[in-house]
């Protein structure tokens, strides 16, 4: 038995040994105090060895312990009500947070976890919405960002109509599993909002009932034109020409739409000048991306794509928001992709 407690003494390692490495020496000893055989060395060697390795593993527990966060606790809609530690894939709609910094724009993210809070404590990113990747196989970076800005782009309207109401610089931004998540099985993207300081101290979740007729009338035509543009500008440095040239047409598509939806029924006398000095302007636009989308060469596509966005002019948008009554989210409000 001392032999054997100096044995499981030295392989402590194992986590389980040095328990009965402890207690097969406690045996000898007293084995050998009663009967005077030898072994008194060896089992106190297996005594101490074993209780070093018993003393370190209670140590790395209780560090573990204290340096581990302890878990949000939400209410029973799912609310954070008490922040805390939520894992990156596990985020929830309407969970509020302050994003680390250099968390953005590196695909060897490795965060794991990070801490919600209630939306009414100071943060500066809000979680609205996630879905699943389908590819088979790791479809890279660029891959998941496309297919992030675009999801996340279309989710957003659900969570707020009215994204224009945000505050300026905020930007839809997503989580996404890198190779390493990926090839544990994880294919959750989580798209979120981000603002440019920690200083929102709401949530920006807005439902439809909340504005009146004229106000969701004029969100309905203008709202698949933004997310166009904004799925154009979530593309890869490396789109071919033939990728560019399909968004430009979905953008030409998309603003002509919104012409004929402006301009299927009257506005209020003050808001109908406004919205067909829009239209006149709106009509321009279209007319350019449907040159780009129709353009043999990068270089003359970029030149007309500047010239379409020069046309758009966001004033007359201002003006119209302002005359229906919208008003912007209060609060601080900012960018980028984190992989994880």
């Amino acid at each position: 038995m001392a032999i054997a407690a100096l044995v499981l003494g030295i392989c402590g390692f194992f986590f389980v040994t040095p328990i009965v490495g402890l207690v097969l020496g406690l045996v000898a000893l007293s084995s050998v105090r009663r009967t005077g055989q030898k072994g008194k060395g060896l089992a106190v060697s297996g005594i101490v060895l074993s209780s070093l390795w018993i003393a370190l593993f209670a140590t790395l527990i209780t560090v573990a312990i204290i340096v581990t966060p302890d878990p949000a606790q939400r209410d029973a809609n799912g609310n954070v009500v008490k922040a805390g530690a939520v894992p990156v894939f596990k985020l929830h709609p309407k969970d509020c947070f302050t994003l680390p910094a250099g968390a953005l724009g590196s695909s060897n993210n490795d965060t794991r976890t990070l801490k919600v809070v209630p939306c009414s404590t100071p943060h500066d990113s809000e979680a609205f919405a996630y879905f699943d990747a389908t590819e088979s196989s790791f479809p890279g970076v660029d891959g998941l960002r496309t297919d992030g800005v675009s999801q996340c782009v279309q989710k957003l309207d659900g969570y707020l109509p009215d994204p224009a109401s945000l505050p300026s610089g905020s930007r839809v931004q997503f989580i996404y599993p890198n190779k390493d998540a990926w090839g544990q099985g994880e294919r959750r993207v989580t798209c979120f909002l981000q603002f440019p300081s920690a200083t929102m101290t709401q949530s920006v979740q807005r439902d439809l009932s909340s504005y009146n007729a004229d106000q969701v009338r004029f969100l309905n035509a203008v709202n698949p034109l933004a997310e166009a543009v904004s799925e154009l500008n979530a593309l890869p440095d490396s789109a071919d020409l033939s990728t560019l040239q399909m968004s430009a047409g979905a953008i030409s598509n998309a603003a002509q739409a919104e012409v004929t939806a402006l301009t299927a029924q009257p506005w209020p006398s003050d808001v109908q000048p406004m919205v067909d000095a829009l239209v006149a302007k709106q009509g321009q636009v279209a007319h350019l991306w449907a040159r780009a989308a129709g353009d043999d060469d990068e270089s003359t596509f970029e030149d007309d794509a500047h010239q379409a966005n020069a046309a758009f002019d966001m004033k007359d948008m201002q003006a119209i928001r302002s005359a229906l009554g919208f008003t912007t989210i209060a609060g601080g409000a900012g960018g980028g992709q984190a992989a994880a």
